[in-house]
């Protein structure tokens, strides 16, 4: 079974060591915003451009490339 998004880059944060207060700090992101991303849960994120500016500030807090 393929592993979820959220899944994905919990595991790709926990890989690099980084804490959630970590990236909320530089990203400005509250932590519960990103616990729920991590859980698949976006119920309480902003929706369209926001959402995605969001996600890209994530992936590069975590040095990925956002695009992939």
């Amino acid at each position: 079974m393929e592993m979820s998004f959220g899944a994905r880059l919990r595991q790709q944060r926990e890989e690099r060591q980084i804490a959630l207060e970590d990236i909320s700090a530089k990203t400005k992101i509250k932590v519960s915003l990103l616990e729920g991303l991590e859980g698949d849960d976006l119920s309480r994120w902003p929706q369209g451009i926001f959402r995605r500016a969001y996600i890209r500030a994530y992936a590069q807090t975590l040095g990925l490339e956002p695009d992939v």
